[in-house]
């Protein structure tokens, strides 16, 4: 076997396993498409784009600002007195002193309206 037959069996060899990955993950995608999760609670939004400031507990910068300003019995958002639907709405869209706004691709509509129901009902 020469050089050049050589050379070319390797790029057959490195062609082929690429394409057999690639059909692999292409086979794999409609499953995970399929098993995507539905809406989000409002739980899970809080969770997921709250938690890490407006916890309770050292270490969640949110709840220590709002600790300064409102107090101790005032400073974690899930116990905060008082609160409405739409004042939660508005702090999301547009911030709040350091909290930063978020924006319709971060969180919809339609999740803001359960994360905000949840807060309240806390």
């Amino acid at each position: 076997m020469n050089a050049r037959s050589m050379m070319m069996s390797g790029l057959m060899a490195v062609v082929a396993l690429t394409m057999g990955a690639c059909a692999k993950e292409l086979a794999s995608e409609p499953t995970a498409m399929a098993a995507a999760p539905g809406p989000k609670s409002g739980k899970d939004i809080y969770a997921q784009w709250c938690a890490d400031c407006h916890d309770p507990g050292p270490g969640h910068p949110g709840t220590l600002r709002m600790e300064g300003d409102f107090g101790a019995e005032s400073s974690v958002l899930l116990r905060f007195p008082n609160l409405d639907a739409e004042t939660v709405k508005f702090a999301v869209r547009n911030g709040f002193q350091m909290m930063p706004p978020f924006r319709v691709t971060e969180i919809s509509d339609e999740e803001l309206d359960r994360l905000a129901q949840f807060v309240v009902k806390k």
